[in-house]
C-alpha cells in the first residue's frame, strides 16, 4: 500500500496528528517487495498456555549480554511511569519465563490494558528441599510462593519482549511464523517481520514494527495495540521520531533521533531507545519545485530553525520500534 493511497483512506474525523503517526509505520501491501527479517522466538506460559515473543533489548548489561540483546538503559525509566508488565524468571530451574499477560487478541484489537512489551523481572527461586515443577501461570507462581515453596524478589530490570504468537494467532504484521514442535530441538521456532528503513545520523537503519500505543496507528500496521506504552511519552524512557507530511524528496524517510552503536549488548548510545514518541514534521512551502533529502535530527532542527520546516504538535503516540541493523549508506 503507498502511503498517499493510506493517507486518503483514512476517515475524515482521525486528527492530523493520528494520520501522521499512522502514515509512518504503514507497511506495503505487498510483503515479498518489503524487506524483512528472521527473528528467534522465545517461548513463555501465560495461563497455562505456551506463548512466544522476540527478545530484543535490555535495560541491564549483564542480561543483554546473556540474551544477545541490545543494552538500553533507558528502558528501566519505564517502571516509574507504570508502563510495565510481570515476567517471572525462575533462577534454579529450567523452564521457560511465565507473563502476567498477553495481548487478547494479538494485534490492534487488543483488549487486555495489563498488556506491555516492556517486562519487569521478578526471579523465582524454588526453596531448598521443595521438588519443582513447571510453573505456568501468574497464578501458579503466587500459589507456590504463599506456601513457602518458592520466594520472589523483584529486581529493576526490564526488558524488552514483545508477544507475537499465542494460541489465537500471530501478529497481523507478521510475514511468516515458524513453531518447532520437535520437544529435542534447542529453538522454538522463528517469525519474520518487514523490516522499516529510516534515517538516523546520516546514516539508513531499519527496525521492527511491534506496539502502538494509539488504535488507529496499530490498526494501520497490523501490531499490537497497548495502552501502556502512552506512559512513557516525555518520560525519558523514550526518543523522537519525526515522520513527515505533505511534499517531500522522493526518497525521504522517516527520521530517528538515535540508534544503538552497535546494535547488541556493546551499545554505547544511552540516548536510543526502541520506544519512540512522534514528533510530526512537514516543510513550510509546500510549493517549492523540489525539497532536500533530510537524514538526521540535527538537520531537522536547522530546518526548523530557518523556518523551511514545521515541527509538531506531538500527539503523545508511542511505538515500540527496536532498531535491528544500522549503519547504512
Amino acid at each position: 500500500m503507498k502511503l498517499s493511497t493510506h493517507w486518503r483512506s483514512l476517515s475524515s474525523a482521525t486528527t492530523t496528528a493520528l494520520t501522521l503517526a499512522a502514515l509512518l509505520f504503514v507497511l506495503p501491501g505487498l510483503a515479498q517487495a518489503q524487506p524483512k527479517v528472521t527473528l528467534p522466538l522465545v517461548q513463555g506460559y501465560f495461563n497455562g498456555e505456551s506463548v512466544y515473543y522476540v527478545n530484543t533489548e535490555a535495560s541491564d548489561a549483564a542480561v543483554a549480554a546473556t540474551d544477545g540483546t541490545t543494552f538500553v538503559p533507558k528502558l528501566a525509566i519505564s517502571i516509574a511511569v507504570g508502563a510495565t508488565a510481570d515476567l517471572y524468571h525462575v533462577t534454579n530451574f529450567a523452564q521457560p519465563n511465565v507473563l502476567d499477560s498477553v495481548p487478547y487478541p494479538l494485534g490492534p484489537s487488543n483488549a487486555d490494558p495489563d498488556y506491555s512489551p516492556l517486562w519487569l523481572i521478578h526471579l523465582v527461586t524454588w526453596a531448598p528441599g521443595v521438588t519443582p515443577v513447571v510453573l505456568t501461570s501468574e497464578a501458579a507462581v503466587l500459589a507456590a510462593q504463599a506456601a513457602g515453596k518458592v520466594t520472589l524478589q523483584a529486581t529493576s530490570i526490564v526488558v524488552n519482549c514483545p508477544v507475537v504468537v499465542t494460541p489465537r494467532g500471530q501478529l497481523p504484521s507478521a510475514l511468516e511464523v515458524e513453531i518447532e514442535r520437535d520437544p529435542g530441538s534447542d529453538s522454538v521456532g522463528t517469525i519474520t517481520l518487514p523490516l522499516v528503513k529510516g534515517f538516523a545520523r546520516g546514516k539508513v537503519s531499519f527496525y521492527i514494527n511491534t506496539d502502538a500505543s494509539d488504535v488507529n496507528v496499530a490498526t494501520a500496521d497490523g501490531t499490537n495495540y497497548v495502552p501502556k506504552l502512552a506512559r512513557t511519552h516525555a518520560s525519558g524512557a523514550e526518543a523522537d521520531i519525526f515522520p513527515f507530511s505533505g511534499h517531500t524528496h522522493p526518497a525521504q524517510r522517516t527520521i530517528l533521533a538515535s540508534v544503538p552503536n552497535p546494535v547488541g549488548p556493546r551499545n554505547s548510545d544511552f540516548d536510543y531507545s526502541p520506544l519512540w514518541d512522534v514528533v510530526p514534521v512537514t516543510f513550510t512551502n509546500q510549493a517549492q519545485s523540489s525539497y532536500p533529502l533530510v537524514r538526521s535530527e540535527d538537520a531537522i532542527h536547522d530546518l526548523v530553525a530557518r523556518g523551511a520546516m514545521l515541527s509538531g504538535p506531538e500527539p503523545g503516540i508511542v511505538i515500540n520500534c527496536p532498531v535491528v541493523r544500522t549503519g547504512g549508506g
